[in-house]
C-alpha cells in the first residue's frame, strides 16, 4: 500500500506545482504562478490554502475578541467565491489581516442584491429572497447547456436531465414567480434542442410526483406542468 507522510506529501505537492504543463498549438508551456484551473488538485489546494488563514484568524479572534469572531457566523466560501451576510462589515474591515498580501481579492457585489455561485440573493423587507443566477445569460452569444436530443445518448437520459434541472431550480428559488420564469426559460431552450411537448409534460409531472419540495410551486402535477409549459 502506498503511504505518504508529511515529507513525502510536501514533495508530491511541490512536484505538482513545478510540473504543470499545457500545450497551445505546437508549443508546450509550464505554469510558474499558481496552479492551472482544471487540474485535479487545484480545488483541494485552493481550499486548504484559504482554510489555513481563515481558521487561524477565527481561532485568534475567539481568544481575543469573541464578539468579532461571531460576526463571521454567516460567512460562506466555496473554493474561491466568498459570501458574507450581516457581518457589520467585519470581513471588509479585516480581510487584509486574514489573507497574505499576494492574494488579490475582488469585490463583485455588495448591498441589498448580490450573486453567489448560482444564487441571486435579494434583501426585501428584512427577508432574503433567492432565485437562479447564471452569468451565461448575460453573454452576447448562445451557450450549449444540457444535451441535445440528437446526441448519442438514450432519450430517457435526455428527458431525465430536464427533470433534474427543474429540481435544481426548485431548490434555489424562494418564490413561485422566479421558479416558473426560470423553468419556462429552461423549457424554451430544451425545445430548441429537440424536446417534444408531450414527453416534456410527462417528465415534469413525474418529477413533481417524486419530489416533495416541488409541491410548494403547484397544487397538483397537472397544474404544475401546465404552468411551466405555458
Amino acid at each position: 500500500m502506498l503511504r505518504f507522510d508529511r515529507n513525502t506529501t510536501k514533495d508530491a505537492i511541490k512536484y505538482i506545482m513545478d510540473n504543470c504543463h499545457f500545450t497551445f498549438g505546437e508549443k508546450i508551456f509550464r505554469q510558474i504562478v499558481g496552479i492551472p484551473m482544471g487540474s485535479d488538485p487545484a480545488p483541494f489546494m485552493a481550499n486548504l490554502f484559504l482554510y489555513y488563514f481563515e481558521n487561524k484568524r477565527v481561532k485568534n479572534l475567539k481568544k481575543e475578541r469573541l464578539q468579532r469572531a461571531r460576526r463571521f457566523l454567516h460567512t460562506f466560501r466555496f473554493i474561491d467565491d466568498l459570501l458574507t451576510i450581516n457581518d457589520n462589515d467585519e470581513f471588509s474591515n479585516s480581510y487584509k489581516e486574514i489573507y497574505p498580501p499576494e492574494l488579490q481579492l475582488n469585490l463583485e457585489h455588495s448591498g441589498d442584491q448580490v450573486s453567489f455561485l448560482d444564487l441571486q440573493i435579494t434583501k426585501e423587507n428584512g427577508h432574503l429572497n433567492t432565485k437562479l443566477f447564471d452569468k451565461r445569460d448575460e453573454f452576447p452569444f448562445s451557450i450549449v447547456r444540457l444535451p441535445f436530443y440528437s446526441s448519442n445518448i438514450p432519450s430517457n437520459m435526455f428527458y431525465s436531465c430536464i427533470g433534474a434541472e427543474i429540481l435544481r431550480i426548485g431548490r434555489v428559488c424562494s418564490s413561485t414567480d422566479s421558479f416558473i420564469l426560470s423553468c419556462r426559460t429552461l423549457i424554451k431552450r430544451m425545445k430548441k434542442q429537440g424536446a417534444e411537448n408531450f414527453k416534456l409534460r410527462k417528465v415534469i409531472k413525474k418529477t413533481y410526483g417524486r419530489q416533495q419540495l416541488l409541491r410548494q410551486f403547484g397544487q397538483n402535477a397537472t397544474a404544475f406542468a401546465t404552468n411551466i409549459l405555458n
